[in-house]
């Protein structure tokens, strides 16, 4: 796994407790939230989603004690029904499910 643009000392936006501006970001819900592997799926229409890729802005990059990057994150969750059930603010979210999400060319 590659987080380059996290950078060789966290790169833009690693802090402490300083105050940063934030970034966009694409989080895989399925590696943030992964299930157990003998999990039986079933459909519950107002169950949060936690499937796919969503948007969310990258607040800050916090270390773990065993070396892991985490992001600290907002991000709006959406139930079955496409609705939005749940934002978080100031989620951790491992590294590995996070990517740069760029702005489209017009």
């Amino acid at each position: 796994m590659t987080l380059g643009w996290i950078g060789a000392h966290g790169g833009e936006g690693i802090t402490g407790g300083q105050v940063v501006r934030a970034r966009a970001v694409w989080i895989d819900l399925d590696v943030a939230f992964p299930l157990p592997p003998n999990h039986r799926r079933r459909v519950i229409a107002e169950g949060l989603d936690l499937t796919g890729r969503v948007p969310g802005m990258l607040k800050r990059w916090v270390r773990g004690s065993r070396g892991e990057w985490y992001g600290v994150v907002w991000v709006r969750l959406r139930d079955g029904a496409g609705d939005v059930r749940l934002t978080l603010d100031d989620h951790l979210i491992p590294a590995a499910a996070l990517s740069l999400r760029l702005a489209s060319s017009p």
